[in-house]
């Protein structure tokens, strides 16, 4: 009996040391510039902002409609506050019905356009067209919904609108006072990442606990330290065991792609990590083997990794006004 018990003990601990030795994934979000919705010519450079919706109830009993004057006056801000534009004009009251090709689309005559560009010097007009929300569920002080926002891009010269932007989003509130308020922000910020590039969190997946190396690299990823954790990094690349191999050219193609955007780089490792995983894709028996998690994962990021790699071309692009310099 005491054998049996001092066995199961030895079990356990080395169970739960070959547990507390295995590798493990974190995340770390890291801000990054990411472009516009819609690339804008380069000599876009004012920009006015204008109140199109039309004067409605403040709320009936499947629409509550959003003040866009508030939505007209945050826009205008937050669009001089990207420091995108060298102008941006405000005009929070409603154009005239006439103004419009159809009252029902809100789309402006192209007279109209080019008669506001030079009315307020701009190279870009920007119309508030609907906000909105829709309740799906309200049990106050609780209320669930859809926020919805339309809003056009014009530029002189141009027969059609050169964007539209419709954007919708679900949200919940915990309470009710606090929507109108949300909803506004959301609505906003929706129509800003069309327009202009805003900073937004990226996250970014990396090994770390399996050895002394990969805890210590994390502790300097922490504090922000990433060229001290590629240092240890490396240091793995030429391990014999498969396992760490995989694990550092992965964290590799992280580091290159976020301290220097070297995707190519990024890509050369994470492609090597990938390679190192494949024994998750083998067949076995005539029958192939379900990919394990490590392929999965490094699969993800690679698919990440060149969307962002697409997103950073086309921002160099939007930002080419300011010389790349961003």
């Amino acid at each position: 009996m005491k054998q049996c018990s001092f066995s199961t003990i030895i079990a356990i601990t080395l169970m739960c040391m070959t547990f507390t030795s295995c590798s493990y994934v974190r995340w770390v979000g890291v801000e990054r510039l990411t472009p516009a919705k819609i690339d804008l010519p380069e000599r876009v450079r004012r920009v006015a902002v204008l109140n199109n919706q039309p004067m409605m109830e403040e709320e009936s009993s499947s629409i509550y409609y959003l003040d866009s004057r508030i939505v007209v006056d945050s826009l205008a801000q937050y669009l001089a506050d990207a420091a995108y534009f060298d102008e941006v004009v405000i005009s929070d009251t409603v154009l005239n019905s006439n103004m419009l090709i159809d009252y029902n689309s809100r789309e402006l005559r192209p007279t109209i356009v080019m008669e506001l560009c030079r009315r307020f010097g701009v190279d870009m007009l920007v119309t508030v067209d609907y906000v909105a929300f829709l309740p799906n569920e309200v049990e106050l002080p609780y209320v669930t919904g859809e926020v919805r926002v339309r809003m056009t891009c014009y530029r002189e010269g141009e027969i059609k609108p050169i964007a539209s932007i419709k954007e919708e989003a679900w949200m919940d509130w915990q309470r009710w006072n606090a929507f109108k308020a949300s909803a506004v922000s959301l609505s906003v910020a929706k129509a800003l990442s069309t327009i202009a590039p805003q900073w937004q969190i990226e996250e970014f997946s990396f090994y770390t606990g399996a050895n002394v190396w990969q805890r210590d690299a994390a502790v300097y990823v922490r504090e922000g330290n990433w060229d001290g954790a590629a240092n240890l990094w490396r240091q793995q690349l030429t391990h014999k065991n498969r396992r760490r191999r995989m694990e550092a050219h992965l964290n590799m193609a992280v580091y290159h792609e976020m301290r220097d955007d070297n995707v190519e780089m990024a890509r050369t490792h994470a492609q090597k990590a990938l390679e190192l995983s494949e024994e998750g894709l083998k067949m076995k028996n005539g029958r192939p083997v379900e990919p394990t998690r490590d392929y999965l994962l490094i699969s993800e990021y690679m698919k990440n990794m060149e969307r962002r790699g697409h997103d950073l071309e086309r921002l160099k692009q939007q930002m080419y006004r300011f010389s790349n310099e961003f």
